[in-house]
């Protein structure tokens, strides 16, 4: 079902027709109704059933926006903070410091990640769209 707003809708999923061909079914047990903010390119008034579409590449996107950039981000900066805390510092605790400036790191990233998501939000850049009214 669907409530126009202009350029998006908020669309109410029924989480029973959602979830039939999920093999997580039988260990998750959603609420009965969901809601999300699609893109509203066809047109779709309050009340229609619509169908809505994640784009793949929008989806491996933001994947690697959010999984991949941190884990990068980790590594990356633990291994040169294990490197410069053995350069000025010796042994002692050196994995001590690449691991906390791993996670200092990797948390300003996840503040960017914040921030871009903001952004995006207003450009509707990672939202579902709604391709059919059925």
């Amino acid at each position: 079902m669907c409530q126009a707003q202009g350029e998006t809708a908020k669309i109410r999923i029924d989480k029973k027709s959602a979830c039939e061909g999920c093999s997580a079914a039988l260990i998750c047990h959603p609420e009965e109704h969901d809601y999300v903010d699609a893109v509203n390119l066809v047109g779709a008034a309050a009340g229609q059933k619509v169908k809505i579409l994640v784009r793949p590449e929008v989806y491996v996107k933001a994947s690697i926006l959010l999984y991949g950039l941190p884990i990068l981000v980790f590594l990356t900066v633990a291994v040169a903070g294990k490197i410069l805390a053995l350069r000025l510092l010796g042994e002692l605790y050196s994995d001590l410091w690449a691991f906390g400036a791993a996670c200092l790191f990797t948390g300003i990233t996840f503040m960017m990640i914040v921030r871009y998501h903001r952004k995006s939000r207003r450009r509707h850049a990672y939202a579902p769209e709604i391709v059919e009214i059925l």
